[in-house]
């Protein structure tokens, strides 16, 4: 495969990594999403710069190392778990949001009784916030 070819797939993957919006935006955030799952803390010249994300997207590299290649793949398929994980999460709370109201429902029609002592309490405390609190 070629230099050119690999620095396409790599602008791909940073484009994916980023996410949506304007260039610098997509460009910073695959630069840190990156930097924090690669840190590379032992060998520095292997760590992620802005300014080699920067190449990929802007096609100015000559190459991508292996190793880099590697990484904006883990990358990218992170950025593919996440987004997976979110949308479980909203259906979930969905749900959630669903069954509490259904049941707050059927609370509020069969038992007017409790309900209507913990509203005039409700009430009660609104009526007073609009007084200052030293009375005398």
């Amino acid at each position: 495969m070629s230099s050119v070819a690999d620095v396409e797939r790599a602008r791909d993957y940073v484009r994916r990594i980023g996410g949506p919006g304007k260039g610098v935006a997509i460009i910073d955030a695959a630069y840190r999403l990156l930097e924090d799952l690669f840190p590379h803390e032992r060998s520095p010249k292997d760590q992620w710069t802005l300014r080699r994300v920067r190449s990929f997207w802007e096609r100015d590299a000559a190459h991508v190392k292996f190793r880099e290649m590697l990484e904006l793949h883990h990358a990218a398929a992170h950025v593919v778990e996440e987004k997976i994980r979110l949308q479980h999460a909203r259906k979930e709370h969905a749900a959630f949001i669903k069954e509490t109201t259904s049941v707050r429902s059927l609370i509020e029609f069969e038992d007017e009784a409790f309900l209507s002592d913990a509203l005039a309490d409700r009430r009660g405390l609104a009526g007073r916030m609009d007084r200052p609190g030293i009375e005398g």
